[in-house]
């Protein structure tokens, strides 16, 4: 049966905390110290989960992902390696330096959150590996633009939104740029 993950996410380990109702990223690290085992530890040093690729957060209330890399750096070795981070369904504004340590990641699942400003989108162009984005259900990806200031910022995605981009969405995207860019830009600014 074929898998619907990329090829090199495939059988690879997932750390997932989804349906958690965490409230706050610190919550990782208190979950991993209480543990489901009964047996005392070995060493004073708390375990941590090896190679791992992908994180879901998803379907909690976490308002606040700026501690993101250093909480899960505490409960994950090699942190910096996660390819998938899935986010969505929490009650995130803000985007912020959070991704920045995140350097490989090529898929970003942050749909119906609560993104509403196109300048929040602006870090994302520091995952020089992302080709996949979804952000629908963020009040942004209800704005006029939406779509061609996504692909305009990020050209090296592949789907946006769970859609393939195609020949013409990337024409569209770059006539969109030549027209609106430095109307758009101060807007941004301005947010």
């Amino acid at each position: 049966m074929p898998s619907g993950l990329p090829p090199d996410l495939r059988q690879e380990q997932v750390l997932d905390y989804s349906f958690m109702e965490i409230k706050s990223l610190k919550e990782l690290v208190e979950l991993e110290e209480e543990g489901p085992s009964s047996e005392p530890p070995e060493t004073d040093e708390p375990k941590k989960f090896s190679n791992m690729t992908t994180l879901r957060i998803s379907s909690n209330s976490i308002t606040d992902i700026a501690p993101l890399y250093d909480y899960l750096d505490q409960v994950a070795e090699g942190a910096d390696t996660f390819k998938w981070l899935d986010l969505s369904y929490n009650k995130i504004e803000r985007i912020g330096l959070s991704f920045d340590p995140f350097k490989n990641v090529s898929v970003l699942y942050m749909q119906a959150n609560l993104i509403s400003r196109f300048g929040e989108l602006k870090p994302l162009t520091k995952l020089p590996h992302l080709t996949n984005l979804a952000l629908h259900g963020n009040p942004v990806a209800a704005k006029k633009h939406y779509r061609n200031y996504v692909l305009h910022l990020l050209p090296n995605l592949t789907k946006l939104d769970f859609s393939c981009i195609t020949k013409q969405d990337r024409v569209h995207s770059q006539t969109w740029a030549m027209f609106f860019r430095k109307k758009l830009a101060k807007k941004v600014d301005e947010e």
